[in-house]
């Protein structure tokens, strides 16, 4: 399973569209996004054909992100199950750590901050910032087969 990792995309349609465009040739089973999309018009600048999100702290007009979600096909909710993992956009080490246990990836958003780290037996992932805001780098992830590459664009 090869899965296209992202967060804090934070309004950043320009960087939502060199994301795309950089990941245009390669394929994946579907898309997580970590959290803070922001507003629906965002939301609606994604191309990707499955996705599952979760809401971020800054996250807008949650009935229409829902409706988009809905509309596409999307999963979205605050803590989201996807095949072999979970996303959540927070950093409560406690519900991280809950996860973690029922799940062999982890996906959370929020700090801006791409790293990766083992919690119990499971991969807990935070593919950066898509917007380049805080850190200065635009990045994502890719998980494959238990393993996790990190890539800025």
């Amino acid at each position: 399973m090869r899965i296209l990792l992202i967060s804090d995309t934070h309004d950043n349609v320009a960087a939502i569209r060199d994301l795309q465009e950089e990941v245009k040739k390669e394929r994946f089973d579907f898309v997580v996004h970590a959290g803070d999309v922001i507003s629906p018009f965002s939301l609606r600048s994604f191309e990707f054909e499955k996705m599952y999100i979760s809401f971020g702290n800054n996250d807008g007009d949650r009935e229409k992100l829902v409706q988009i979600a809905l509309e596409r096909g999307w999963k979205i909710g605050d803590v989201v199950e996807f095949p072999s993992g979970v996303v959540y956009h927070g950093t409560n080490e406690e519900i991280v750590r809950a996860l973690s246990k029922k799940y062999e990836l982890v996906v959370v958003g929020h700090t801006h901050k791409a790293g990766k780290r083992k919690e119990n037996e499971a991969t807990v992932v935070n593919p950066g910032e898509v917007c380049g805001y805080l850190s200065g780098k635009r990045s994502y992830a890719i998980f494959e087969d238990g393993d996790v590459s990190f890539f800025e664009f």
